[in-house]
C-alpha cells in the first residue's frame, strides 16, 4: 500500500500532482492519501497507525517537512515502512530540511537542476498530467468576463509569480486589442502588489480587461476559457501549470531556465520562452501571438506532453522506486 502525507490547507501545485497520481496509482496498488487540504481518497489515523505497526508492506511518500516530521513520528511509535520524500523547491534547502531529508530512505527530485542543487542523492522523477482530463476541449468564457479572448496566469499573487511583469507586458497588446483579457487566477498573498497591478492597468486605461479570479478547485474551466497561458515565475520547483496548459493546447510563455521549462518548451516549435523579469520580450511574443503574426497548432503543444509528461509515465516511475528503495 501507498500513503501520500498531505498537510496544506490551500491547493499547490504539490496539492494538484499528488491528486493527479492517486487515481492512477490506484491501477497497480492501493493507493490513499492520509492528512487534508486535498480531493483525494483518504485514510483515517487509527487505520494508518494499525498498517504503519502491522509489518505489511507500505511506503509512506512525504512532500513538505510537516508531513516528513508525522512519518518520523510514526516511525518512533514503532512504524515500519519505507519513507519517500519528494523536494519541490529548487532553492538550496536549510540545514533543518537537510537533516530531514536524510532521515528518508530515498529523495525524489523533479528536475535536473533541482538534483544539482540538493546535496543528497536524489532520483529525478518528474510530474506528469491526466492528459484525458487535460485536452484540448470546446471553449468556455467564464460568466462575466466580457473579453472573448484571455490571457491567464494561473498562481498566488504575488511578486515571485511574475503577474506584474506580465501586466507591464500587457500594456500595449491591451490597449490596442480590446477583445483581449487578462485573468489573474489565485489567492492574493500579497495586497500591495496586487493594488501596483490594478494601478498600472487603471493608469493605461486597460483596467475593465484586467479580471482577478480567486484559488479555483475547478481549474480545468478556466484553461478552456484561456487562448494563451503566461508563467513569469522568477522560480519554480516544477511547474505543474506549464504541463497542464500545454496539454490543453494552449499557448504557453513562460520564463527560460526556471522549474522544467526549458526542459519541456523548445521556443517558437511548441511554445515560447523569455528571461525573467524581461517584460519588453513578453510583450514582443505577445504582440506577436496576438496580432497572428505567429502561431503554433494546438495539437502540436499537446503532443509534447502526451508523448513525455503524462501521469502514466510519472507513476511507473515512482512504483519503480517504491519496489526498489531500501
Amino acid at each position: 500500500m501507498v500513503i501520500h502525507i498531505h498537510f496544506h490547507s490551500h491547493k499547490t501545485g504539490v496539492t494538484r500532482s499528488v491528486e493527479n497520481i492517486i487515481p492512477v496509482l490506484n491501477k497497480y496498488s492501493e493507493a490513499l492519501v492520509f492528512g487534508y487540504g486535498i480531493d483525494a481518497p483518504k485514510i483515517k489515523l487509527l487505520h494508518l497507525l494499525k498498517l504503519a505497526n502491522s509489518g505489511n508492506k507500505l511506503v509512506i511518500h512525504a512532500h513538505r517537512n510537516n508531513e516528513i516530521i508525522f512519518a518520523l513520528l510514526l516511525r518512533t511509535l514503532g512504524g515500519k515502512f519505507k519513507l519517500i520524500f519528494t523536494r519541490h523547491s529548487e532553492t538550496k534547502p536549510s540545514d533543518f530540511t537537510l537533516w530531514l531529508m536524510k532521515k528518508a530512505d530515498h529523495i525524489v527530485s523533479l528536475s535536473s537542476s533541482m538534483a544539482k542543487s540538493l546535496p543528497v542523492k536524489s532520483t529525478i522523477i518528474r510530474h506528469g498530467v491526466n492528459t484525458e482530463i487535460f485536452d484540448i476541449g470546446e471553449k468556455i468564457i467564464p460568466e462575466g468576463i466580457p473579453q472573448k479572448k484571455l490571457i491567464t496566469v494561473i498562481g498566488r499573487v504575488r511578486p515571485a509569480k511574475g503577474q506584474l511583469v506580465v501586466m507591464k507586458a500587457l500594456i500595449a497588446p491591451l490597449k490596442n486589442s480590446v477583445d483581449w483579457g487578462l485573468l489573474l487566477i489565485g489567492k492574493t498573498d500579497d495586497k500591495n502588489y496586487s493594488d501596483e497591478i490594478i494601478s498600472v492597468a487603471r493608469e493605461n486605461g486597460i483596467s475593465s480587461q484586467v479580471h482577478f479570479i480567486p484559488e479555483s478547485n475547478d481549474i480545468i474551466k478556466y484553461y478552456r476559457a484561456s487562448s494563451i497561458v503566461v508563467i513569469a515565475s522568477i522560480s519554480e520547483g516544477f511547474s505543474l501549470v506549464c504541463l497542464e496548459a500545454m496539454a490543453c493546447g494552449l499557448v504557453t510563455i513562460a520564463t527560460e531556465l526556471v522549474g522544467i521549462h526549458s526542459e519541456v518548451i523548445e521556443n517558437g516549435v511548441n511554445g515560447f520562452l523569455f528571461p525573467v523579469n524581461d517584460h519588453e520580450s513578453l510583450s514582443t511574443i505577445l504582440t506577436s501571438i496576438i496580432s497572428g503574426e505567429i502561431c503554433i497548432d494546438k495539437r502540436k503543444i499537446r503532443q509534447t506532453i502526451f508523448e513525455e509528461w503524462s501521469v502514466e509515465r510519472n507513476v511507473r516511475e515512482l512504483l519503480k522506486l517504491y519496489e526498489t528503495s531500501p
